[in-house]
């Protein structure tokens, strides 16, 4: 077992597939589970397929080019969630409210009481599509940079199915769990696996060797951490009226 490979893909699809889950709970919750489960299950079906036929292609191109490319992919996938997090830990309003305020808004202006409502059928199945490619990026990216196909394919297989058992065995309490701890996790888990494959495409010798793959993480949540205090502190320097988000 390539332990790389397989927490990059772990961390990388879990993110992608935890913004799924939340998309579907706040669709199935106020236009029914069928249309929830029906869209996005849909687009995931669609990306799986898809990912077959073209993803063995890439074993084509070069290992450092692609070691390149699966790191920037995770740290395009991280970069977002770490503005993210460092403004809501630093103090700094978001304005319109997260991606699932701004849906469930939008299906409250529906008709939910019939069997079907197609525009939540779309919004899941969009979500899905949209999130599980970027799971099919890096999965195969992955698996293709380093040679090791079923350990990247057993990172995003392990996290899709330890998360859809835990969101049943939780699914009570699961709208209770703050997002944003997991957030942040999350953005530390991309970003630091994305320094690790970037540096490894470019020969970078990383203090430590293999255990960079723990640290650089690590390190990413202290930079984190530290950011979202100095932007606090800066943030009760000034007045209210001056934030700019």
């Amino acid at each position: 077992m390539n332990w790389e490979i397989f927490l990059a893909s772990f961390a990388g699809s879990l993110i992608e597939l935890v913004e799924i889950l939340g998309i579907v709970i706040v669709v199935g919750r106020l236009a029914g589970w069928r249309n929830a489960l029906v869209g996005s299950g849909s687009g995931i079906a669609l990306t799986i397929i898809v990912s077959l036929i073209l993803g063995k292609s890439l074993t084509l191109i070069p290992v450092d080019i692609l070691r390149v490319v699966a790191g920037s992919l995770l740290l395009l996938f991280g970069q977002k969630w770490t503005r993210s997090i460092i403004k809501y830990y630093g103090g700094i309003p978001k304005r319109g409210g997260d991606k699932e305020d701004r849906l469930e808004a939008e299906l409250a202006k529906e008709d939910n009481q019939s069997s079907w409502n197609w525009f939540a059928v779309v919004t899941t199945f969009k979500g899905a599509l949209l999130d599980s490619v970027e799971v099919a990026i890096a999965v195969v990216t992955l698996g293709a940079a380093g040679g090791q196909w079923i350990d990247a394919i057993s990172g995003a297989v392990v996290a899709a199915v330890g998360l859809a058992v835990f969101a049943f065995l939780f699914r009570t309490p699961l709208n209770q769990i703050p997002v944003k701890p997991m957030k942040f996790v999350a953005a530390m888990l991309l970003m630091g696996f994305g320094i690790y494959w970037l540096g490894e495409g470019l020969n970078v010798e990383w203090p430590g060797g293999n255990w960079a793959i723990i640290w650089l993480p690590l390190a990413w949540g202290i930079f984190m951490a530290l950011a979202a205090g100095l932007l606090r502190w800066r943030v009760g320097l000034q007045k209210p009226e001056k934030i700019v988000s």
